[in-house]
Protein backbone atom coordinates (compact mmCIF):
# COMPACT_ATOMS: atom_id res chain seq x y z
CA UNK A 1 0.00 0.00 0.00
CA UNK A 2 1.29 3.35 -0.88
CA UNK A 3 -0.02 7.30 0.05
CA UNK A 4 -1.13 7.43 -3.85
CA UNK A 5 -3.81 4.82 -3.48
CA UNK A 6 -4.64 6.14 0.08
CA UNK A 7 -5.29 9.32 -1.62
CA UNK A 8 -7.04 7.80 -4.67
CA UNK A 9 -9.46 6.48 -1.95
CA UNK A 10 -10.19 9.63 0.36
CA UNK A 11 -10.38 11.61 -3.58
CA UNK A 12 -12.80 8.91 -4.01
CA UNK A 13 -14.95 8.72 -1.10
CA UNK A 14 -14.77 12.70 -0.70
CA UNK A 15 -16.66 12.53 -4.55
CA UNK A 16 -18.94 9.95 -3.57
CA UNK A 17 -20.25 11.71 -0.33
CA UNK A 18 -20.93 14.83 -2.45
CA UNK A 19 -18.47 17.22 -1.03
CA UNK A 20 -18.37 20.70 -3.30
CA UNK A 21 -14.85 20.70 -4.00
CA UNK A 22 -14.04 17.18 -5.46
CA UNK A 23 -16.38 18.61 -8.76
CA UNK A 24 -13.13 19.77 -10.31
CA UNK A 25 -11.19 17.14 -11.93
CA UNK A 26 -8.36 20.04 -10.88
CA UNK A 27 -8.48 19.49 -7.37
CA UNK A 28 -9.19 15.78 -7.14
CA UNK A 29 -5.62 15.67 -9.11
CA UNK A 30 -4.46 18.01 -6.59
CA UNK A 31 -5.10 15.85 -3.73
CA UNK A 32 -3.96 12.78 -5.35
CA UNK A 33 -0.57 13.97 -6.36
CA UNK A 34 0.28 15.57 -2.96
CA UNK A 35 0.22 18.96 -4.45
CA UNK A 36 -3.00 20.03 -2.05
CA UNK A 37 -3.43 19.40 1.57
CA UNK A 38 -6.89 20.72 2.44
CA UNK A 39 -7.69 20.18 6.60
CA UNK A 40 -11.46 18.60 6.91
CA UNK A 41 -13.02 21.77 8.20
CA UNK A 42 -12.01 23.64 4.70
CA UNK A 43 -14.18 20.19 2.78
CA UNK A 44 -16.99 20.74 4.98
CA UNK A 45 -17.85 17.14 5.86
CA UNK A 46 -21.06 16.38 6.72
CA UNK A 47 -22.53 13.14 7.87
CA UNK A 48 -23.02 11.34 4.28
CA UNK A 49 -19.39 13.01 2.99
CA UNK A 50 -17.82 11.01 6.44
CA UNK A 51 -19.59 8.08 5.69
CA UNK A 52 -18.60 7.46 2.18
CA UNK A 53 -14.95 8.45 2.82
CA UNK A 54 -15.01 5.96 5.32
CA UNK A 55 -17.01 3.22 3.18
CA UNK A 56 -14.34 3.82 -0.03
CA UNK A 57 -11.28 3.83 2.96
CA UNK A 58 -11.79 0.37 4.15
CA UNK A 59 -12.94 -0.92 0.35
CA UNK A 60 -9.51 0.66 -1.12
CA UNK A 61 -7.64 0.00 1.69
CA UNK A 62 -8.43 -2.86 3.86
CA UNK A 63 -8.36 -0.56 6.65
CA UNK A 64 -11.56 -0.03 9.23
CA UNK A 65 -12.01 4.22 10.35
CA UNK A 66 -15.47 5.56 12.18
CA UNK A 67 -16.92 8.56 10.52
CA UNK A 68 -16.69 9.86 14.55
CA UNK A 69 -12.97 9.32 13.75
CA UNK A 70 -12.07 11.81 11.47
CA UNK A 71 -12.34 14.42 14.07
CA UNK A 72 -8.80 13.29 14.96
CA UNK A 73 -7.09 14.59 11.36
CA UNK A 74 -6.63 17.71 10.73
CA UNK A 75 -5.65 17.45 7.16
CA UNK A 76 -5.98 14.83 4.69
CA UNK A 77 -2.21 14.26 4.91
CA UNK A 78 -2.99 13.63 8.72
CA UNK A 79 -5.14 10.84 7.68
CA UNK A 80 -3.11 9.28 4.64
CA UNK A 81 -0.47 9.01 7.28
CA UNK A 82 -2.01 7.32 10.09
CA UNK A 83 -3.89 5.40 7.26
CA UNK A 84 -0.56 4.18 5.47
CA UNK A 85 0.99 3.37 8.84
CA UNK A 86 -2.10 1.24 10.14
CA UNK A 87 -2.32 -0.48 6.39
CA UNK A 88 1.90 -1.82 6.81
CA UNK A 89 1.01 -2.95 10.78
Amino acid sequence: MDARKIRVAVVRGLKMGAVERMFSQEARDAIVEGRSNPTFAELGLDSLARMELCIAIELDTGVSIAPDSLDLYATVDDLVADLLRRATV
